[in-house]
């Protein structure tokens, strides 16, 4: 029989359908979309359309609807160095890039916030915070980042197994 669990001596790690179950039981909030993406380097959300998200992999670039999951590929021009990048699906507009080297997504909206613990070890544990509840979204090795959009009606996890949407209810 296959096991979905990692074992770290004799402590046991979160794997991707605990995640979503996590995902599912936070009040106030739903899954939009959880899908791969190989390479993933970098994500942007949109400040003048909060429901759009900007994903840089070394695969391709793309614009996520983050209120259907619909994906599109666009071009982007992005500095690295800077944290920024320029988008033709986003046009006039400036986008703040987050992603494992850098950049930082905002961890707290008036209705909800994260709290991420990275222990001496290198494992990382991730808390949701909604209504009043707290419920533990990630347990693991670390990930390359989390947060919310500008509007605070989005959220977004980004971990080498994929990317996972939440949206506000």
């Amino acid at each position: 029989m296959e096991r979905n669990i990692k074992v770290v001596g004799e402590r046991q790690m979160m794997n991707c359908i605990e995640m979503m179950d996590a995902f599912n039981s936070i009040q106030g909030w739903k899954v939009v979309t959880g899908f791969s993406v190989g390479g993933f380097e970098w994500l942007a959300f949109s400040k003048k359309d909060p429901s759009k998200m900007l994903i840089i992999s070394s695969q391709k670039i793309t614009v996520i609807d983050c209120s259907t999951g619909v994906l599109e590929e666009c071009d982007a021009d992005y500095d690295e160095e800077a944290l920024i990048a320029y988008s033709d699906s986003l046009p006039d507009e400036e986008l703040s890039l987050a992603g494992l080297y850098g950049g930082q997504l905002r961890q707290e909206t008036e209705s909800a916030r994260v709290e991420v613990i990275t222990s001496e070890n290198h494992i990382t544990k991730a808390f949701f915070f909604s209504e009043g509840k707290q419920t533990l979204i990630f347990d693991n090795y670390s990930f390359y980042t989390c947060g919310f959009s500008y509007d605070g009606n989005y959220f977004v996890l980004a971990d080498d197994g994929g990317i996972d949407i939440l949206k506000r209810v």
